[in-house]
């Protein structure tokens, strides 16, 4: 079997479970999202090897798809190096680059994914053990350059509204608008139901489940509070009011 086709089977069984929970990542990534600029010649993504072994890495870029095999993977960016070594407490630059050719949206942003794989070498003493290679995939942001850094003021665009036991969220902003929590005033805890997770798209909306809990949340009624992710990664709380 190829080794890439290792790689997603044992990727496959470590999501499923199957694998005790304390296995983790020795790649660590400088950052938590890509924004990429359309005026930008190339950006790039700093990883580090933690381990004290050497890793072998595979990063690729795809359009959202995380099932798609790399070399199936039709984007319009050229990663550079798709595969590399890292040694032990040394680092790897990727650089990624759009296509000249690359035709998307000018009013918003567009959505991309860039996964880096890590593979362990094998070992040379024990035929049967196994080793897990581990993935992290990380949203790329294409940005057009008429659109400035995303700004607090930007978020506070977005409205909710109560629906039964959904909660709908709408985003008239160019901007991809994620949230790494939102909580409900006198309701509970609020989990999207879409593929994206906390994210609502440009000009687009998300509906959330609510889910009754007993926690308390100090915020005034009739409210949203929720915890918003800035371009850096970092959490901004947002008090939002809440119609119906």
């Amino acid at each position: 079997m190829p080794l890439i086709q290792r790689c997603w089977l044992l990727l496959s069984l470590l999501i499923s479970g199957f694998f005790s929970s304390h296995l983790h990542a020795s790649i660590v990534i400088a950052g938590t999202r890509v924004i990429y600029p359309s005026d930008a010649r190339e950006v790039t993504l700093k990883l580090e090897n933690k381990s004290r072994f050497p890793l072998l890495v595979q990063s690729w870029i795809d359009a959202g798809d995380a099932n798609i095999a790399p070399e199936d993977s039709d984007v319009p960016f050229m990663l550079m190096p798709p595969v590399s070594r890292v040694e032990p407490a040394k680092t790897q630059t990727l650089r990624i680059t759009a296509t000249p050719m690359a035709n998307h949206a000018t009013d918003r942003e567009t959505l991309y994914w860039i996964n880096v794989l890590e593979v362990p070498p094998q070992s040379k003493g024990n035929h049967n053990k196994l080793s897990i290679a581990y993935r992290n995939r990380l949203k790329v942001f294409y940005r057009p350059a008429t659109l400035p850094a995303l700004s607090s003021e930007t978020m506070d665009k977005v409205s909710w509204q109560l629906q039964g036991d959904k909660l709908l969220a709408k985003n008239p902003t160019p901007y991809h608008i994620s949230y790494a929590s939102v909580l409900v005033s006198g309701h509970g805890i609020a989990s999207a139901t879409g593929s994206d997770g906390g994210m609502i798209a440009p000009f687009s909306e998300q509906t959330f489940q609510l889910k009754r809990d007993s926690k308390v949340i100090a915020v005034p009624p009739n409210s949203v509070i929720a915890k918003a992710i800035n371009d850096y990664g970092a959490f901004i709380e947002k008090i939002y009011p809440l119609s119906r």
